[in-house]
């Protein structure tokens, strides 16, 4: 290392509180705008301004290129503080976090200093889609072409990460694969996302045509690098603790909602109590969801504890690939079973469009969702795992 990335490294040091504290502040203009961020099915530019001042962009950001070098803990605690603000807030902070690091452990050198030299805050998203797309080797590079649905916050991004797709010789596909980064100013953006939930995360479809990906930004590679079942990372895994970071934090802003709901006296229609929190069932209902959401956080920060100074890219045995994901799957189930006790102690006007916490409680309901903690198949896997009967149902994690 230079002297100067030396120097750049200790300049850019920050305290992972004041970051955390630096998240809890940005809360009111968050919530302010979560609104306008679903019905524009994108991240409200003032949020996207605010994020990137506060620095939180650079999260995962190299410290040679004016980035933190967080712990895992840490990590997960600042996308969870956003996450308590706006679902979408939390998830894409998630994305450019997660991405950058998938980034980061693929790529060569050339390609990292292309993405963040001069922009620490380049905010990197990650996306693939093999029946969809191709690549084609050429002078110098490759040329990629295809759809990539499913592209979390691509409309705020500065780079796309790709990590794998598949080489053709004419229609013929080879057993090689690639993998790239692109400037987003490359592809184009299809507005295709329309959700009943998480709607301002602007998960709409990427396009490549014969975009041309120099080999400094590629990474070549075939079917036979692709490892077995005892030989995984935690790549992934570590990936999807930080979406879930964003879950957990929306289910504790729900409780958050919530208490502040039933702190202005609101009473019960036709039933004797002056106020809804006057009513036993109703406190139980409210500490039942506490606990809960209290218990999906202990999972979160269980992964995140187990996960700190883990090598991404370092194997992990199956069985405890198997144990991590299950903490994610009880951290996202209980989130959501939380919100849903949270709905039972407002009652009717938890739905009201004007009420936050039907915002929160779809979000949740889609972000848990995600193929990446899809709930049946991690217990599927872990039942498996646990009684050692291969193979493996899963194929990357």
């Amino acid at each position: 290392m230079t002297a100067l990335a030396s120097e750049q490294e200790v300049q850019s040091a920050v305290d992972p509180a004041e970051l955390v504290a630096r998240a809890r502040a940005l809360a009111p203009l968050i919530r302010e705008h979560a609104v306008k961020t679903e019905q524009d099915r994108r991240l409200a530019e003032e949020v996207v301004v605010a994020l990137r001042e506060a620095g939180l962009f650079r999260l995962t950001t190299p410290t040679r290129f004016g980035g933190y070098d967080l712990r895992m803990p840490d990590l997960v605690e600042i996308i969870y503080e956003v996450g308590k603000a706006c679902g979408s807030a939390g998830w894409n902070l998630s994305i450019d976090t997660a991405s950058t690091r998938f980034a980061l452990n693929a790529l060569p050198e050339t390609a990292i200093a292309e993405m963040f030299e001069g922009n620490p805050d380049a905010y990197v998203i990650s996306t693939a889609h093999l029946t969809t797309t191709k690549a084609y080797r050429t002078e110098g590079g490759f040329k990629v072409s295809g759809t990539f649905p499913w592209s979390s916050g691509c409309e705020i991004a500065d780079w796309a990460y790709i990590p794998v797709v598949h080489v053709y010789e004419g229609e013929e596909q080879t057993t090689d694969l690639v993998g790239a980064v692109v400037p987003m100013s490359d592809l184009k953006i299809e507005r295709t996302w329309h959700s009943a939930g998480l709607a301002g995360s602007g998960t709409h479809t990427a396009i490549a045509e014969d975009v041309f990906v120099p080999d400094r930004l590629a990474v070549p590679f075939s079917l036979t690098d692709l490892v077995g079942e005892d030989e995984r990372d935690s790549m992934l895994i570590q990936g999807s603790l930080q979406s879930l970071a964003a879950i957990v934090g929306a289910a504790q802003g729900a409780v958050e909602v919530t208490r502040e709901i039933l702190a202005k006296g609101r009473p019960i229609t036709y039933v004797n109590y002056a106020a809804a929190s006057d009513a036993p069932s109703v406190q139980m209902a409210f500490a039942e969801a506490s606990h809960l959401i209290e218990t999906a956080r202990l999972h979160l920060f269980e992964v995140a504890k187990k996960l700190d100074g883990v090598p991404e890219t370092a194997p992990m045995p199956w069985l405890d690939r198997a144990r991590l994901r299950m903490h994610e799957k009880s951290a996202q189930e209980k989130s959501r079973a939380g919100v849903e006790k949270l709905l039972d102690a407002v009652g009717g006007s938890a739905f009201a469009l004007s009420n936050p916490l039907q915002r929160l409680w779809r979000d949740i309901s889609v972000m848990s969702r995600h193929n990446a903690l899809n709930a049946p198949i991690i217990l599927e896997d872990y039942g498996r795992a646990v009684l050692d009967i291969h193979p493996s149902v899963t194929l990357l994690y």
